[in-house]
């Protein structure tokens, strides 16, 4: 017995451990990836900002920099030339040779995840890191996130194709590779794992499976990281804890504002981009225009620049004025919107800490001078600020709050970050994302349809079914697609069929519990074709139009649910509603 359980559990470790040390080798990858992008990223700053235009923003201390703005004698006229040029050379870049890698890059990831088995072409990673650091470099609005991401992520799917892995195994180490490039360049790799387990879906609901390898990846790639600029939290932030219980309603009403603030920036990140796609010019040029915007608002604002982590750390060292503060947050929305919007290159959770930041140090000061007895500190709102907002922009509650406390050592404000960016998730639609290539839960990803469907299937047993062995679960959908029944029992009683609801079917828009389903009917699966996914029916699913139905059922019921749906049409038809009902599909 001891031998057959050894047998049983090899192939179990052996795939194990070939994941772990490929996500190692992943983790490898996206470290030195991250320092590659930030050097790319210096070199393009120096160019464009530097010597072109004669402006050097302000820098992280903790990757070298310095919290001092230095302005050439000619002022800052010559920043929407250096804008322009690194939009037209970037918009070259991505349209000439990997129109994918626009836009920010870790929305990429997450379609290439759910629609393409992990699958995604190599040059990517490299045409969206050099676009990226011009776009950055030049001044453009975006975050370093997007493009580390991708190197991590395009790694891993490049290493499962030249191993022949499977898809499932492609997708862990795409997932493994995000985790590392964004766990490395945050400083955050706890925060990292669990972003990439949560990111993928817009309700409270997370893969899994992918959060070994990806925790194995970011440490991996923060330990190169953080060898090459230093261990410890990312930003410097005055070390406090939670100590005042009447700030939890403040914090509440930060979390509303918060919620608000990433629905504007949602609306006006997608209003840009669909501006700029309607926009009859040839999509290479728009990443110059929409540079040239950001280059003229960084002539009077020019906290919109760059990735602006300057400015963020002096949001924590309370050098600005809550008005100064409020437009620093608009103008961020409208500068990324500009940026990226307009097909350049970068992420969006740079410019959304930013955001969140200036917002809740605002809110933090105005509450300061209304509730001067409440202990009330705006350097705090501002950190929640910032867990809050992109809670509520990517749908991540949980790895907001990780995040956030491991970029700033903020541990001890757990209390107020749980409170507010859980709130703020929960106030904001799930529909309202910055990522709109979330899906809503596992059961709706395409990666898992197949999986529901074998579970339904499995289900049937408690019937005394067995499952047709001689009939992959993949090709079911394909041959229900003949009209036939597909038998489910040698004796030929129980069967799988299909029904398709036309436009006028009488079970548009009705429920599942409100069908008239003839005894032991089940519908097990609905395969929405315009939606292009799988959806497992509960009883409150509606139906749609051109849903096509598979239900199971004994022999006899396809003709009595005919018979049925035949006389709810005559019913109907005497009542003037005018319902008709294809002969073809009666027939089935």
């Amino acid at each position: 017995m001891r031998d057959v359980r050894a047998r049983i559990a090899a192939p179990r470790l052996g795939k194990t451990g070939r994941m772990l040390l490929l996500s190692l080798l992943v983790g490898v990858v996206s470290g030195l990836g991250a320092i590659v992008f930030n050097l790319l990223l210096d070199g393009a700053k120096e160019v464009f900002l530097l010597k072109l235009a004669g402006y050097q923003p302000p820098g992280l201390p903790r990757e070298g920099g310095t919290l001092v703005e230095s302005l050439a004698p000619w002022g800052r006229w010559l920043i929407p030339v250096a804008t322009t040029l690194g939009g037209l050379v970037a918009g070259w870049l991505v349209f000439t040779f990997a129109p994918e890698a626009e836009g920010h890059g870790t929305d990429a990831v997450l379609k290439a995840y759910h629609h393409a088995g992990g699958s995604i072409r190599g040059r990517v990673p490299v045409i969206k890191t050099l676009a990226s650091a011009l776009t950055i470099g030049s001044g453009g609005s975006g975050g370093r996130e997007g493009p580390i991401a991708q190197i991590g992520a395009g790694f891993g799917s490049v290493l499962a194709s030249v191993l022949r892995l499977s898809d499932g195994e492609r997708r862990m180490l795409v997932m493994s590779g995000a985790a590392g490039g964004i766990g490395a360049i945050f400083h955050a790799p706890l925060g990292g794992a669990l972003f990439v387990t949560e990111v993928l879906y817009r309700k409270l609901d997370y893969e899994t499976d992918v959060l070994v390898p990806a925790i194995v990846s970011a440490v991996t790639a923060y330990s190169i990281v953080g060898y090459y600029y230093g261990f410890g939290s990312l930003f410097i932030t005055p070390s406090d804890y939670f100590a005042h219980p009447q700030l939890l309603p403040l914090y509440a009403l930060l979390s509303l504002i918060s919620a608000a603030g990433a629905w504007l920036f949602i609306r006006l990140f997608y209003g840009a981009a669909e501006v700029f796609g309607r926009w009859p010019v040839a999509r290479v040029l728009k990443p110059a225009v929409g540079g040239l915007a950001v280059g003229l608002m960084g002539i009077a604002l020019p906290y919109v620049l760059d990735g602006g982590y300057g400015w963020l750390q002096m949001i924590f060292m309370n050098r600005f004025t809550w008005g100064v503060l409020l437009l620093i947050a608009l103008g961020k929305m409208l500068a990324t919107s500009f940026s990226i919007g307009s097909g350049g290159s970068g992420g969006v959770f740079g410019p959304s800490v930013i955001i969140g930041a200036a917002l809740g140090g605002a809110v933090g000061q105005v509450f300061a001078q209304l509730f001067p007895t409440f202990g009330v500190e705006p350097v705090h709102f501002a950190l929640v600020g910032m867990a809050a907002f992109f809670a509520a922009a990517a749908k991540t509650p949980l790895s907001s709050i990780v995040m956030v406390t491991e970029m700033t050592g903020s541990y001890g404000l757990l209390v107020p970050l749980m409170l507010s960016s859980f709130l703020a998730y929960l106030v904001l639609r799930p529909d309202e994302t910055l990522y709109r290539s979330q899906v809503p839960e596992r059961i709706d990803s395409p990666v898992h349809a197949h999986e529901y469907m074998r579970a339904a299937l499995v289900n049937l047993k408690e019937r005394g079914l067995a499952i047709p062995s001689d009939v992959p679960l993949p090709d079911v959908a394909r041959l229900l697609e003949t009209g036939q029944p597909v038998v489910l029992d040698p004796e030929g009683e129980e069967v799988m069929f299909t029904l398709e609801l036309e436009p006028n079917h009488p079970w548009v828009g009705r429920r599942i519990f409100e069908l008239d389903l003839p005894p032991d009917v089940l519908v097990i699966s609905v395969m929405r074709e315009k939606a292009d996914k799988v959806v497992i029916p509960r009883g409150h699913t509606r139906l749609e139009a051109d849903d096509r139905l598979i239900l199971v059922g004994p022999a006899y019921a396809s003709q009595e649910l005919m018979e049925r749906l035949a006389q709810e049409k005559e019913a109907s038809e005497q009542a003037g509603a005018g319902v008709t009902e294809s002969p073809k599909r009666s027939e089935r």
